[in-house]
């Protein structure tokens, strides 16, 4: 009878854990499930961040012999970085101890994700325009 006892929250686990999907990139279906659509924004948001890591990069090749404007640039950046999560806290404001599922709902994870990936492509937008689409710099 003792077994049986430490065998169930093993076989619990068990349970719970293959009743949850593991999703791929193939699983974004923009009209499926809730868990669906928050995958589809966190692929959306890696897409983003991927973008302002390239063109951050491109920034940085473009200045890699001005040392002053380099240091310059990545003090700004990590300024913006500060910026953006502020904005993000401003937008989904959370005290201590409170979890933003229960506060927000299952639509959480999605409307944060295309949030922070807006203010992302805005920051690429930035760079961009700042540094690569105006050869003066």
């Amino acid at each position: 009878m003792k077994l049986h006892l430490l065998l169930l929250p093993c076989l619990m686990f068990t349970a719970t854990a293959q009743a949850v999907p593991q999703l791929s990139g193939k699983d974004c279906d923009p009209n499926g499930s809730q868990m669906q659509l928050n995958y589809c924004a966190a692929l959306r948001l890696s897409a983003a961040d991927d973008e302002l890591n390239a063109t951050w990069k491109q920034v940085l090749a473009l200045i890699a012999d001005r040392p002053l404007a380099i240091g310059k640039l990545k003090a700004a950046q990590r300024i913006w970085i500060q910026l953006r999560d502020a904005d993000m806290q401003a937008q989904f404001p959370l005290a201590d101890g409170q979890d933003a599922r229960v506060e927000y709902g299952s639509i959480y994870p999605m409307e944060f994700d295309d949030a922070k990936a807006t203010l992302t492509r805005e920051r690429t937008r930035y760079l961009h325009a700042t540094w690569l689409d105006d050869s003066t710099h």
